[in-house]
């Protein structure tokens, strides 16, 4: 693949996944939607979409690994969870921290080396968040945290096992599918206890609406997209080339969700994309 169409294909999936952010938190965060209604309508909808495009290509869902679509349920639930509690801005930088350490523990594990400059880079990038964390004292605030490391670290999962799978349409479709029968259970189980207890599920058109639109367009097919990109990059750039996205939410949170953009976001930021800038143009040092 020439540099251009990399460069385009990093582009549109990056953007992609800061639109999973902001409307997933819009959808959350405004409560018009709760977290499993829209895991399970989000994940039903990217495997809706997905079939569609194995009927045109006439091809069949195929399972790459076990866990993959395991992972794609944590990270899917978690990342709802956590963001009905975070915002937009604050849940991404935690979420793709967690992302990073995880690919990059993991390339370090098969022998993978970093230079100083990545060291340096690594270092730049945990200092940004120790900017942010620095603003968080609030305690209701931890577990919404907790909950998007863990997001984070099923998603680093997700990637890795699906590196090397030889048909990433059919891959990503059998995931979504798995996932997404697993979601709906456990909503269908979660709706009769509210219904005996009297409780009604709070969702809205507005909020299925936005699980739609995540869950087909900027989960589905840019996953699809995401995984090509992979086989392109170094596991460290892949890695570490993510944490451009919580720049984009930081940059989009304030205008397209009225949050608060304080300067210690704005700092955190502007450090953690150093440290990501150090690590990309650094070279690849392999241990045989």
């Amino acid at each position: 693949m020439s540099r251009i169409r990399i460069i385009l294909l990093t582009l549109i999936v990056l953007f992609g996944m800061a639109g999973n952010s902001l409307l997933a938190r819009a959808a959350l965060g405004g409560h018009l939607i709760g977290p499993l209604p829209f895991t399970a309508i989000r994940l039903a909808s990217g495997a809706a979409i997905l079939i569609v495009l194995m009927m045109v290509t006439k091809s069949r869902p195929r399972l790459h690994h076990l866990l993959m679509p395991m992972m794609l349920f944590v990270y899917a639930l978690a990342f709802a969870y956590g963001y009905e509690q975070l915002g937009a801005a604050t849940g991404t930088l935690f979420l793709f921290f967690a992302i990073q350490a995880t690919m990059l523990a993991w390339e370090i594990r098969g022998g993978y080396r970093l230079s100083k400059l990545q060291w340096i880079g690594s270092g730049i990038t945990l200092v940004g968040l120790w900017v942010l964390v620095g603003g968080i004292t609030h305690l209701p605030k931890l577990l919404g945290i907790g909950l998007m490391i863990g997001a984070g670290v099923a998603w680093a999962g997700y990637s890795i096992l699906g590196k090397n799978s030889m048909d990433d349409l059919a891959t990503t479709t059998a995931n979504f599918v798995y996932s997404g029968l697993a979601a709906i259970i456990l909503l269908v189980i979660y709706t009769a206890i509210e219904s005996w207890h009297h409780e009604v599920i709070h969702i809205s058109l507005a909020g299925i609406y936005y699980s739609m639109l995540v869950g087909a367009i900027t989960s589905a097919l840019v996953y699809v997209l995401w995984y090509i990109l992979m086989k392109e990059l170094r596991g460290v750039t892949s890695a570490v080339i993510q944490m451009l996205v919580p720049v984009i939410v930081v940059i989009s949170a304030a205008p397209l969700l009225g949050e608060q953009i304080t300067t210690r976001l704005i700092l955190a930021a502007a450090t953690m994309l150093a440290g990501i800038l150090l690590v990309t143009i650094s070279k690849t040092n392999v241990t045989k």
